[in-house]
């Protein structure tokens, strides 16, 4: 009597399973071309999305989840000292950005109250660790002559320093919001 209470569970634990697997989307109903038909030799099966099954509504089979918060990034670079980057420097273009190697460069930006004056930034992510030393930054300061020409002048370290400490600052504040939001 016990190992029959057993099948009779697996029977309908299978029965649910195919179900739910039956009213899955199914694919695009797209004429398929060769363009949308071919994949890369590179592409690996995706796994079974254990968040969405019958053993996850059970309890049984939820592995943790595998979703990663934020931009995707290069696999030494931090993606949330990525998007603090991107969030401090808002109020600039980027000229050139690479997630893989964590380089950011900022188009020349001249304050509105100084037009003699521009500025270039340059943000290096160097870790995945959320660390003083994970992030540098360069600032380059240039100043218009009476001839119309463009010449390099020092800056103050204190100015990077600020940077690096504002984005920390913001990168710290993006961390504790996506660990408090549940996967």
């Amino acid at each position: 009597m016990f190992a029959d209470h057993y099948r009779l569970l697996v029977a309908l634990a299978a029965s649910l399973s195919l179900a739910l697997a039956a009213c899955a989307p199914s694919p695009s109903s797209e004429p398929q071309t060769a363009a949308n038909t071919q994949k890369a030799a590179s592409d690996v099966p995706d796994e079974i999305d254990t968040e969405a099954t019958i053993w996850t509504l059970l309890g049984i089979g939820k592995k943790p989840s595998e979703q990663i918060h934020g931009p995707v990034t290069g696999a030494a670079v931090s993606p949330i000292l990525w998007q603090a980057a991107h969030d401090t420097l808002d109020f600039v273009k980027f000229s050139s950005e690479d997630p893989l190697t964590g380089l950011l460069v900022t188009d020349w930006y001249s304050p509105p109250d100084k037009a003699n004056l521009r500025y270039r930034i340059n943000v290096f992510i160097l870790s995945r660790a959320l660390r003083s030393d994970s992030i540098k930054v360069t600032v380059e300061r240039q100043e218009r002559q009476a001839s119309g020409k463009w010449t390099e002048t020092t800056i103050a370290r204190k100015v990077e320093t600020d940077l690096e400490t504002a984005i920390l600052t913001r990168a710290r504040q993006l961390k504790r919001a996506w660990t408090a939001t549940p996967s």
